[in-house]
């Protein structure tokens, strides 16, 4: 449980954590086994930006999203300090509870952008709903994100679509829905019914192994002489971080 961190905030949870994907991996590093053009269980494209980056493109950003994860990660477990003892920094236990719930929620975001990414470097694309109200549209490609990663030909099948990643990232989807609604005053579940050092720890590990997989998916690309995909296509793949203030598929 993250209350053990009470005690010792930062012994357990390393700022240079393993969890999250070093900005590159050396060659020698790489997988070796050749991975799928993409996986035969593509879905539909969207109709948002993201779907028409090169693979290239689409690693650069998921480095991006897994760099801001990490940053995040070091600001959730302060948050996660100022809940268990908010008296201690001059808040009420409700606020305290209420604002990380917010953070958690925002910490969410970021794992779907990575995972978005990573299933791009494959040429697998995510759809939005379609009918029906926004908010309907919205859930449907929230679900439609983790589920891409169940078909076993999904190229990141085996790091996030199964085991306790795939049980992990579901859970914290359920807490994404449930706890959005803190930042209206609405009644959520406390924060101790959940084990999120486990969740958190679990995620962030399969997107680890998924950025080894994707490295390996661009050297090969580059191996097989398809310098237009894993070069971007003679689209300039060196954008900034403006994407990251910018509507997801889902909110365009």
């Amino acid at each position: 449980m993250w209350a053990s961190a009470r005690r010792r905030p930062y012994e357990r949870f390393d700022s240079r954590s393993r969890s999250v994907p070093p900005t590159s991996l050396p060659a020698s590093a790489l997988p070796t086994q050749p991975q799928p053009a993409s996986s035969s269980a593509v879905l539909p494209s969207s109709n948002g930006t993201s779907s028409s980056l090169s693979p290239i493109q689409a690693f650069h950003r998921f480095e991006q999203a897994c760099q801001r994860l990490r940053w995040k990660y070091i600001d959730l477990q302060t948050s996660y300090q100022r809940a268990l003892s908010p008296q201690d920094y001059g808040f009420t236990p409700h606020d305290a509870e209420v604002n990380f719930k917010v953070d958690f929620h925002e910490f969410y975001v970021r794992i779907e952008q990575a995972i978005v990414f990573a299933l791009l470097v494959f040429g697998i694309t995510v759809p939005r709903g379609t009918g029906g109200p926004r908010s309907q549209a919205a859930h449907t490609y929230h679900h439609n994100v983790l589920k891409a990663l169940d078909d076993e030909d999904n190229p990141l099948h085996g790091a996030l679509g199964g085991g306790d990643v795939n049980h992990a990232l579901w859970k914290a989807k359920e807490l994404r829905n449930r706890w959005k609604d803190a930042a209206e005053g609405r009644e959520t579940p406390p924060l101790k019914m959940y084990d999120l050092t486990w969740i958190v720890g679990q995620i962030l590990g399969g997107l680890e192994v998924s950025y080894g997989i994707a490295a390996g998916r661009i050297e090969q690309l580059r191996l097989e002489g398809d310098e237009q995909a894993a070069n971007g296509g003679g689209v300039d793949d060196g954008d900034g971080w403006e994407w990251m203030v910018e509507p997801m598929d889902w909110e365009a």
